[in-house]
């Protein structure tokens, strides 16, 4: 449930912040007859992005709680690891060795590193907010410096 709520409210985010860029662009364009619409829409992508950021790491400590239950539940079950890994059926403690074996890739290469779901979300909000500084830094330029 909750990492369903996750996603759904990163896509809600994705299609907000989306809308937001389009408007914010349209106005930097000069073909808005308001130019300080333009600081309000990059305020706000700044601001989307910070709290759907909060509201994911809200999100990512509710599962990481069902996770850390359900691995009690299964070490519970008396499941032995074989050569320091855990037993096929014991899904959520066998996922943790298998992302931590997949984290010590340390290639040069950004597609040969392993991203979290956390991590790529971070990624995206940054990027957004980024897009929002920027976009209120021209839109005041253009409100105020002709």
């Amino acid at each position: 449930m909750h990492a369903s709520q996750r996603l759904a409210t990163f896509n809600f985010y994705i299609v907000l912040s989306t809308l937001l860029v389009t408007g914010l662009f349209t106005v930097l364009k000069g073909d808005f007859q308001i130019p300080y619409v333009g600081i309000i829409l990059g305020f706000l992508l700044i601001l989307f992005s910070f709290l759907f950021w909060k509201l994911d790491m809200r999100n990512q400590t509710f599962i990481k709680n069902a996770e850390s239950a359900l691995k009690y539940i299964e070490h519970q079950k008396g499941l032995n690891c074989l050569k320091g890994e855990p037993h096929a059926l014991m899904i959520f403690s066998r996922e943790e060795y298998l992302t931590n074996l997949s984290q010590n890739n340390k290639s040069f290469w950004p597609w040969k590193k392993y991203y979290s779901y956390s991590k790529c979300f971070i990624i995206i909000f940054v990027s957004f907010g980024i897009l929002g500084i920027f976009g209120t830094i021209l839109a005041i330029k253009n409100c105020f410096i002709h």
